[in-house]
């Protein structure tokens, strides 16, 4: 397919971009990934955004750019394995302890209570939250990319029939298991993602701490997750 932007302009044009994309995507990312990395995966993403950019679909070149860079860069971030098994396995006996004290709503005393269940110290625990914090995050930054808002962006030739009702079901799931969340919890989302709110602005606005912010956002996007695989 020919393309209708001229690559040495939207290189020149879109470079600052990329690099700031990499360096906010960075800042939820252990320091083994280096932002050199995701700006290149960036790069690649821009330029295959470039080779299939059609002004006939209606869409902003901008718009279809940012989506195609970001995509590109989780790809990457999905494709290399940076957790060793051994913090998957205190994430997930955190998190399964966590659910029986959800009704908690002091952090401090959560963690406690953690600490004690799994016999991990409280800044043991404080490093496993992060990081299922930062997993989390990219996991449903992944999902949102595939929000309707983006379904016209990529042409269908890009995509079978099998992988379109795929990514169908996949935004139809991803609604259902937000709906499934209490107005709390969906404000608090629609502020993060909608809004880009950071959790003190939050903490500000629904009038609590900033760690009861980072505990009902965690709590939530397990929820959304352990009911996408429920739907499976």
């Amino acid at each position: 397919m020919r393309s209708y932007v001229d690559k040495e302009w939207a290189v020149k044009k879109f470079t600052p971009l990329i690099r700031k994309l990499a360096y906010d995507l960075a800042r939820s990312l252990p320091p083994s990934v280096e932002v050199e990395d995701l700006v290149q995966e960036g790069v690649i993403g821009l330029l295959g955004a470039i080779e299939r950019f059609d002004p006939s679909k209606n869409v902003k070149l901008s718009t279809y750019v940012v989506t195609r860079i970001k995509g590109a860069m989780l790809d990457y971030l999905r494709s290399i394995d940076w957790m060793p098994r051994t913090l998957r396995k205190k994430m997930k006996d955190v998190e399964r302890a966590r659910s029986k004290f959800a009704n908690e709503e002091d952090p401090e005393k959560v963690r406690a209570m953690i600490s004690a269940e799994l016999e991990m110290s409280s800044k043991e625990i404080e490093i496993v939250e992060r990081e299922i914090l930062r997993n989390q995050v990219l996991s449903l930054d992944r999902y949102l990319l595939s929000n309707e808002e983006f379904a016209d962006l990529i042409p269908s030739r890009e995509r079978t029939p099998k992988e379109l009702y795929e990514e169908e079901e996949t935004i139809l799931k991803l609604k259902e298991a937000i709906e499934s969340l209490n107005e709390r919890e969906k404000l608090l989302l629609s502020l993060y993602y909608n809004e880009d709110l950071t959790f003190k602005e939050i903490a500000h606005i629904l009038g609590i701490s900033e760690s009861r912010v980072c505990q009902i956002h965690s709590i939530s996007l397990s929820k959304i997750r352990d009911k996408l695989k429920g739907m499976r």
